[in-house]
């Protein structure tokens, strides 16, 4: 049998390919993104991963960090908050 082959969104693959903060950030975009379409259990597992990337995210020391990323990270986290009530791991 033939290994079906999983196409990945391009902002993940560029993403894995560069650094381990990025790579969390496109995951969290992503989970917060699906965590706005899901429903039920499912969404209570996409939160459980979201919290889990945000503790990620957080434990990686910060470095310099342009205006513009700050406004798509604070975005990220509104979004985040919104779609799923409240996430315990989003600091500002």
């Amino acid at each position: 049998m033939a290994k079906q082959q999983v196409s990945m969104p391009a902002e993940l693959v560029e993403a894995v390919a560069g650094d381990r903060r990025a790579a969390l950030e496109a995951i969290r975009d992503r989970l917060a993104a699906e965590l706005q379409r899901a429903r039920g259990t499912g969404a209570a597992a996409v939160a459980r991963e979201l919290r889990e990337v945000l503790a990620e995210l957080e434990a990686i020391p910060d470095e310099e960090v342009s205006p513009v990323d700050q406004l798509a990270r604070r975005r990220a986290e509104r979004r985040a908050r919104a779609a799923g009530g409240e996430v315990d791991a989003v600091r500002k």
